[in-house]
Order: structure tokens, then sequence, then C-alpha cells
């Protein structure tokens, strides 16, 4: 680092005066206060490098929805690309979040926004044993039920293998798998961003975007077979 010794045993001396290094025969090492203020300093680093890397995308997007605590751990999404469409391939945010749906097994998924595309995708996924949650808006719902197969998808839920869930209102859209990670923002006009997506094969990733799925499902009501037979009859 260029610092000179004196200037070092200096610094861990003015750490150790605040309780934040201790002498070990020869050695410095950080005290328990010490450590903690480390991983403080670190967890801060990485946030701050994840503002940075996606400085225009955080600047014209819509973070209201994702809760402080979170906001707080937005180092974790330091493992992560931004994938966003262009000139030459106008589908290549949507084609990559079909990649990623046709290789899991297990599906966590948050959506304020409708593609045909979704049901056949699913369809797929439950056929071939895999389990579903999925986060939906009454709209949504409601535009997926008209054009579903009922009795598969009253199947898969009596079988517990996909579960639904019905929120007010979606801020984000997010699909977290055993392997990968991918979410979407509304823009701060309002209109959701079909064009970019956050997306990540790193643990620490997915792991955060498990916890943020359990954030807007306490906000939910899971719905059973017989909900959605009501809904399917009040919809003809």
């Amino acid at each position: 680092m260029g610092a000179s010794g004196s200037t070092i045993i200096h610094a861990f001396t003015d750490l150790e005066a605040l309780k934040l290094m201790e002498r070990d025969g020869r050695y410095y090492k950080l005290t328990s206060l010490g450590f903690i203020e480390a991983q403080f300093i670190k967890e801060t680093d990485s946030a701050l490098k994840v503002l940075e890397k996606y400085r225009d995308f955080w600047l014209t997007h819509d973070v209201s929805a994702i809760p402080s605590h979170l906001l707080r751990r937005l180092g974790d999404l330091e493992e992560s690309v931004l994938v966003q469409n262009d000139s030459e391939d106008l589908e290549k945010v949507h084609t990559t979040f079909q990649q990623i749906l046709l290789t899991s097994k297990k599906v966590q998924g948050v959506s304020p926004i409708f593609h045909p595309d979704f049901i056949k995708v699913f369809q797929l996924l439950l056929e071939d044993g895999a389990n579903v949650e999925l986060i939906l808006t009454r709209g949504v719902f409601e535009k997926t039920l008209s054009l579903v197969e009922i009795k598969p998808f009253e199947r898969y839920i009596a079988e517990n293998r996909l579960s639904v869930y019905m929120a007010e209102e979606l801020r984000v859209a997010l699909t977290v798998t055993e392997n990968s990670f991918s979410m979407g923002l509304f823009s701060n006009n309002a209109d959701y961003d079909y064009t970019k997506d956050i997306v990540s094969i790193s643990l620490k990733t997915i792991k955060w975007g498990e916890d943020l799925f359990k954030h807007f499902l306490t906000d939910t009501i899971k719905l059973s077979s017989e909900d959605i037979e009501r809904f399917r009859a009040s919809a003809s």
C-alpha cells in the first residue's frame, strides 16, 4: 500500500485506543467490536460498488418497493450483470428470462406484468416436476386464469407443486430459482421497463432475492383451488 512501517504501527495504535484492535503477542488482531465494524465497512463498500456499477439504472427506476433492510444489503448484488435489449436483439431480456426458467426445478416469482409466453413456460416447468410459487397482481392472475387449462392448474395446486398468491400492488418483477436471479423494475415514469433486468447466478444474490420474495409474501393472500374456481365462475 506504500505506507511505512511506522505509519502502520501508528494506525494500529489509534485503532487499539478505539478498542477496535488489540495486541496478541507480537501481532495485532481485531477485537470483537473491530470485527463487527469491519463487516459494516465491507457491506457498505459492496453496496457503493453496486450503486456505481448500475448508476444509470438506479437513477431512472423506482426502488420504493424494496425494503430498507434489503437496500442496505444491495452489495449482495455485486456479482450480477445488467441484461438489456439492444438494436440487434430486441428480445434479449425476455429470452434470458425464459432461459433462466427452463433450467430450473424450483421457482419463486413476483409478477406485476403479463406475457403470453409465461403460461407456456410455467406449464413446461410444472409438467417436468418443478415446484413453483407465484405472487401476482389481481389483473395478472385473472388474465392468466382466462388462458390456462384449469384442470392441470388445479391439480398442480392440489399436489402442492404450485402455490399462487395475490397481492394488491407490485412494483418489482422478480424471479428466483435454485441457481439464478432476475429482477426488473418500473421506470420513474411509472411504466414497467421491459428492456432491462439485473441477472445473477451468485448464491449471495439468490439469497437476497429469496429474502425479497419473503418480504412480498407477507402482504398476500394464498389462493386455494376453491378460490380459483370462484374467480373463474365470476369471470365467465
